[in-house]
């Protein structure tokens, strides 16, 4: 039986779309073929993933059901397509064959039949459910349960289908949604495995793909696209998660503050790729403490670009909000001595937000945030400031990182488009005279160290130990992580890249104590 796994990108509710792309994707199958085959899109495509909260629209599932019957009469000249559609208690699997749609039941034990054949489908935690049938009987093993972007995700994943494939003796395949909706990023990497174990296919990430498979000559080899390193696969994801945010929301220019540091630049460089520099705006809004030089490499990475940057100094907003506030004249106690620095520390990234929105009302524009995990993490950014956006794409990448991702872009492009001063200077937020950012954090390679141990590896506090870092300067990280918690509940969603992403897997009540007593 000749299978032809489809990797696809659709769009939540948008049944007309869908149908059109999964159509699409099955006569390109059949064509290539040149012969019957059965084609496999992943459970929910039809629907959009994620759709548990299009269940609030009265009628859903109806709708689900009847887009497969609209598929199913698109593709009467063939081929014939498995998929899973939503339903109250969860995925059922219908066929379509000859214009028509017939519920395919899935057994107890997990089991499809379909063309004489047994396909075990398992759900939810699927190796371990993959682990405990292994007894039954079966010509292949079929995952076709969305899942999300986690670096280093595809390897891991790939090491449990070798496992599966093994343990039953029998071909696996797996057929996986890639794109983006919101800050959920999927990355494809459908593939398929020989009974021994070993990979004989695998479709590229972030892309539509066919991959072909004959249950009759499960060793044979297919394309087998090399899996990206670390940093091509974070700034592919993120490139991904700004076109498709752009794309399924129905919007096509994209603004954002330059500022001449590494955030903004690696944040420019992805919506370019995403969306095209004639596409992206860039402003540029210095004040009195703005160094030169960052107004320059910011200027000489819009050229490198080739976007269109526009200058606005912000000095006579600044002082305007000076004159009005009057905090020295008011009669109005101080937090703290150094509290009225910290008002008009605040006020100009305050003043660029709004600036920011102004212009994408503007151009009919979204705007993209540039704040980064490290810096979201310990609260350094400031509320309706620097947070403002629509999606934040590099809010899950941890600033050391994000030095990596710039490198290998510039290597990837074969030139410096960000400039290599960019890379070079110190970190600096530029809100007063000769600020840097190690005034207030610790180093980042220390900073993100301790961020890692406490959010991907899940240590305790107490359990966390990074060379180099004393107790005190711990305490003060774990501190500003729980005082900046009522700052991530109102940022913009960050694309989901790690295991731990703040505002998904780490979501603490803005009140809660559970790091320090």
């Amino acid at each position: 039986m000749r299978i032809a796994l489809l990797q696809v990108n659709t769009t939540p509710g948008d049944f007309s779309g869908n149908i059109a792309v999964i159509a699409g994707q099955a006569r390109k199958a059949l064509t290539a073929s040149g012969q019957p085959l059965l084609c496999i899109v992943p459970a929910g495509a039809l629907a959009g993933f994620p759709w548990e909260g299009l269940t609030r629209r009265e009628g859903f599932y109806s709708l689900c059901h009847e887009a497969g019957h609209r598929l199913a009469e698109i593709l009467l000249e063939g081929p014939d397509l498995l998929m899973g559609l939503p339903s109250e208690n969860g995925i059922y699997y219908v066929l379509l064959k000859d214009g028509r749609m017939g519920l395919v039941p899935r057994t107890p034990a997990g089991m499809l039949r379909i063309r004489g054949r047994s396909i075990y489908v398992p759900e939810d935690d699927w190796t371990r459910a993959a682990q405990a049938m292994s007894g039954y009987v079966a010509d292949a093993v079929l995952d076709m349960t969305p899942r999300r972007f986690v670096t280093e995700g595809q390897a891991e994943y790939e090491t449990e289908c070798a496992h599966i494939s093994r343990l039953w003796n029998r071909p696996v395949l797996s057929v996986r949604l890639w794109g983006a909706t919101d800050g959920l990023v999927l990355s494809g990497g459908s593939c398929v495995f020989s009974p021994s174990g070993e990979i004989t296919a695998r479709a590229p990430l972030f892309e539509d793909a066919i991959l072909s498979f004959d249950l009759d000559q499960p060793d044979d080899t297919g394309s087998l696209v090399p899996i990206p390193g670390r940093e091509e696969c974070l700034f592919r994801a993120c490139v991904t998660g700004i076109r498709d945010y752009a794309r399924k929301c129905r919007l096509s220019r994209a603004v954002l503050g330059l500022s001449g540091g590494m955030d903004s630049a690696m944040v420019a460089c992805m919506a370019v790729k995403a969306l095209g520099a004639g596409q992206v705006l860039a402003v540029l809004m210095p004040s009195p403490w703005s160094s030169d030089h960052s107004l320059a490499d910011a200027k000489l990475l819009s050229r490198h670009l080739g976007i269109t940057a526009c200058t606005i100094p912000i000095q006579t907003m600044m002082d305007a909000f000076s004159s009005a506030l009057a905090l020295p004249q008011r009669d109005i106690p101080s937090a703290a001595p150094e509290a009225e620095d910290m008002v008009m520390e605040n006020i100009q990234p305050r003043i660029r937000g709004t600036l920011l929105m102004a212009f994408a009302n503007h151009a009919g524009a979204f705007v993209l945030g540039t704040g980064n995990k490290s810096e979201n993490a310990v609260g350094y950014c400031t509320l309706y400031g620097d947070t403002v956006g629509a999606i934040e794409p590099i809010g899950d990448i941890y600033k050391t990182e994000l030095y990596a991702v710039a490198r290998w872009y510039n290597q990837s492009e074969g030139r410096g488009i960000i400039p290599e001063n960019i890379f070079a200077k110190a970190p600096s937020a530029e809100l007063r005279p000769d600020q840097k950012d190690e005034d207030s954090l610790p180093p980042y390679e220390i900073l993100d160290a301790i961020l890692r141990q406490l959010f991907e590896e899940r240590r305790s506090p107490e359990n966390i130990h990074v060379p180099g870092c004393d107790k005190a300067t711990l305490h003060s990280v774990l501190r500003k992580i729980e005082t900046a918690e009522f700052k991530r509940h109102q940022t913009p969603p960050p694309l989901r890249l790690s295991s731990c992403t703040m505002g998904y897997e780490w979501r603490m009540p803005a009140s809660a104590k559970i790091l320090l007593p």
